[in-house]
């Protein structure tokens, strides 16, 4: 019986092969283009999924209840008070990023990145699979052990078993020799947990102890350096565990602590973190939602496509159904040969998809600006997600057809009532309109997306946005003062100051101020620490009192300045003279955007430093740059040799601070392209059935005198109908989407209707350039070849 319906379904095709080849353009089309959309989604989906305890497996999260923050840091004495005092934890360990690791391989001095100090049961909570070394619990005991990944271990010892080999290594910039204790498998791409290799954790206290000025963070619990991780017991509600804290917190820490513990599952930090500080590697849920919806809406589109064109040449199928009928044929099993026709036509469109994917992944990565690797661990849920879609597109677009035309009545058939169905008409007009639907929405979104990006551009953040230069100093840098002023020295240089990070930055400061009127009130400011002359180099405004000044001595460490929304937010009346923070306010600038302009402009406390200036702004005469830049090097050479010379226009940073919108208005623009692609292909098909079956039609209106221009109006009319429906109901689901979009940022463009009539203008140049050749033929056909058989 299947074969049979796959031998009537080849010969279907075969005689059907335009309808066919287009039908088969576009669904491959659209498959390539989703399966890469959805093979973004798969990996970032299946981050962590490579742990085999990942369900039981917790990192500890700390409340700040002060700052209102959350952090992915905790006290390095947590883990071990956790192990006593919960039966529930099997086991916990705690993690520190080692800065600044290295390991010397002869001459050669090899930084390592991913350098984690750690205990030993790191290797039987995330389950890390040994390839040289004992299995013991105790790799890591002696504080001289290191364990190697595969690829570093080769690198290191290329062809040998490192084990109980001894290497020198650069901690806390001091050497020391290290012995090899054990190699590990390499920890897979898609993995928030990444190691090169595995040091004991006592090499974190000395990092820990210099920064707080203390000798005890392995005991002091406001120490929060470490990543604390557990592995629960089996069967443990991680939730009840939790409720337990409270009790633990107020023993551990007293009644007034201002930390609160919570737990969270491995599987979900990578999509999950966006409200956790320094969570590490992190996803993107916003962008995953975002790609799934293309993927989803590019398919509907195609099936979309297929019910159209099936619908319309379905009416030349009447008589084979009627003899087959009249032959004994049940409707199941007519309905189950069209359906198989259907699902053929999609498992062919899945080689050619996937060949289209092969070739455009790579150009897809760059174009989106995403991750798009084949994982190899991913590569059967790959194949199950494709061929499960693929065929659900199958059966989902044949069964409309397969079940209108299972159902017909073979009198109805013999009385030749098929071709008049106006319902029929109707319903793939709708299709048509949904499908246009579609393509209005997404060209309106990326207008507007596009709006948006221009006016973050564009906008005055209340500080000089062009012909500024940043220089990036790093830590440590010596002879500041004196760079600077070989800087300064240039006639093409209006002005240059030093500051910790420059703006617009992604970093914050924050410090707790009591309101001025009401000290119960406590206010999150933002520090901001700069040099005398950077206000004047970036062109923030003062409004009221002065600038720091080196004729006051005091202005270092007695003075700061406060913007707008930090005097209005901490209810301060003539501030100038009055003293917050143990600081007197010596003036008041103008407010400026800290930060991008998805956030409100945040109260800023501006202070002078003249330590860990780690930014040089230079504001510099239009045109010279090119000029300055071979003299700022030369002048850096002198004052580090042994730095690399790093800079950025201000102009740069702010396009990547909104690359984000940028890439977003890609994905949306070429999602429209795709979408407009597929449904001309089918509008194509379409008009080419309805010029072929109107031919008496056409015949019949020349023969009475009609004029070819006036067919060809009537079938340009009848689409660009559908057009402007399409257009109109398309704004309300635009705007609905966009209104929620632009309510991310505290600053945005207005929604003009230019990008509606634009959006409609492209949609009816489209669908006339679609339209008009197979009209322009029907409108030149012979009458007395169009009526000869009648």
């Amino acid at each position: 019986m299947l074969k049979n319906y796959f031998k009537s379904a080849f010969r279907f095709l075969k005689h059907n092969r335009v309808f066919a080849g287009i039908n088969l353009m576009g669904l491959s089309i659209a498959l390539a283009a989703s399966f890469i959309m959805l093979l973004y989604v798969i990996n970032e989906l299946s981050y962590n999924h490579c742990f085999k305890n990942r369900y039981r497996v917790f990192t500890v999260l700390s409340y700040d209840i002060n700052y209102k923050m959350k952090f992915a840091l905790t006290p390095y004495i947590l883990a071990t008070a956790l192990k006593e005092q919960f039966p529930q934890v099997g086991k916990a360990v705690r993690t520190y990023r080692m800065r600044g690791f290295s390991l010397k391989l002869k001459d050669e001095v090899i930084a390592v990145d991913d350098a984690i100090a750690t205990d030993s049961d790191i290797f039987d909570i995330f389950t890390l699979r040994l390839i040289r070394g004992s299995d013991n619990n105790n790799l890591l005991d002696d504080q001289n052990s290191i364990v190697l990944s595969r690829d570093l271990a080769e690198k290191l010892f290329p062809g040998q078993n490192p084990v109980g080999m001894e290497i020198v290594g650069f901690v806390n910039n001091i050497q020391n020799v290290f012995k090899v204790t054990g190699v590990f498998e390499n920890i897979p791409v898609n993995s928030t947990f990444r190691a090169q290799c595995f040091l004991n954790i006592k090499w974190s206290l000395e990092p820990a102890n210099k920064s707080m000025k203390i000798n005890n963070a392995d005991q002091n619990w406001r120490a929060s350096y470490w990543t604390t991780w557990l592995l629960l017991s089996k069967n443990t509600d991680h939730k009840i565990l939790e409720n337990q804290f409270r009790a633990f917190e107020i023993k551990n820490m007293g009644e007034n602590s201002r930390y609160q513990f919570s737990l969270q599952n491995l599987r979900d930090i990578y999509l999950d973190s966006a409200d956790v500080v320094f969570a590490g590697i992190t996803g993107n849920k916003s962008k995953v939602r975002l790609f799934s919806a293309i993927a989803l809406l590019i398919l509907l589109v195609a099936s979309l496509n297929y019910i159209v064109l099936s619908t319309a040449i379905s009416t030349g199928r009447g008589l084979e159904i009627g003899i087959r009928k009249i032959s004994g044929a049940i409707n199941r099993n007519i309905k189950s040969q069209l359906l198989s026709e259907s699902v053929l036509l999609a498992m062919i469109a899945l080689p050619l998809a996937l060949i289209l994917m092969r070739i455009a992944i790579a150009y897809a990565g760059k174009l989106f600006q995403v991750r798009l690797n084949i994982i190899n661990s991913n590569i059967i849920v790959y194949l199950i997600v494709y061929v499960a879609l693929t065929m659900t597109i199958g059966i989902i677009s044949g069964l409309y057809t397969s079940s209108y035309l299972s159902g017909l009545k073979v009198l109805d058939i013999l009385k030749n009532t098929l071709h008049s169905g106006k319902r029929k008409q109707f319903f793939r007009s709708s299709l048509i309109v949904l499908q246009l639907v579609i393509f209005c929405s997404v060209v309106s979104s990326a207008l507007i997306i596009h709006s948006q990006y221009i006016y973050s551009l564009n906008m005055d953040p209340g500080y000089f946005n062009k012909d500024v230069l940043l220089i990036k100093l790093g830590g440590d840098f010596k002879g500041y003062s004196a760079y600077i002023n070989s800087i300064r020295s240039s006639p093409n240089v209006i002005m240059a100051g030093g500051t910790g990070w420059g703006i617009p930055t992604l970093n914050s400061s924050i410090n707790i101020v009591p309101n001025y009127q009401d000290k119960k009130v406590k206010v999150q400011i933002e520090d901001m620490r700069i040099d005398y002359d950077f206000l004047k180099t970036m062109g923030i405004t003062l409004i009221k009192g002065r600038d720091f000044s080196q004729e006051y001595g005091s202005d270092l460490t007695e003075s700061t300045i406060l913007n707008e929304t930090a005097v209005k937010q901490l209810g301060i009346d003539d501030p100038v003279g009055k003293v917050i923070d143990n600081k007197t306010i010596i003036g008041v600038v103008k407010d400026f955007n800290l930060h991008s302009i998805r956030s409100k402009i945040p109260p800023v406390m501006i202070l002078l430093t003249d330590q860990n200036i780690e930014q040089i702004a230079v504001h510099y005469k239009p045109g010279s740059l090119n000029s300055l830049l071979p003299m700022f090097e030369a002048e850096w050479k002198k004052a580090a040799p042994d730095k690399p010379f790093r800079f950025s226009k201000l102009e740069d940073v702010i396009r990547n601070i909104y690359s984000g919108q940028r890439n977003l208005i890609t994905v949306v623009s070429v999602f429209a392209l795709l979408i407009v692609l597929i449904a001309s292909s089918g509008l194509f098909g379409l008009t080419l059935f309805l010029a072929n079956s109107r031919k008496k039609e056409i015949g019949i209106k020349k023969a009475f005198g009609s004029s070819g221009q006036s067919i060809i109006y009537s079938f340009l009319i009848q689409n660009l109908i559908l057009v402007l429906i399409a257009a109109v109901i398309s704004v309300p689901v635009t705007l609905y989407f966009m209104l929620k979009w632009l309510n991310n940022f505290a600053f945005k463009a207005d929604i003009n209707l230019w990008v509606f009539v634009i959006s409609f203008s492209i949609a009816a140049v489209v669908v006339i350039l679609t339209v008009f050749i197979h009209s322009y033929k029907a409108s030149h056909i012979n009458p007395v070849e169009a009526l000869k058989y009648e």
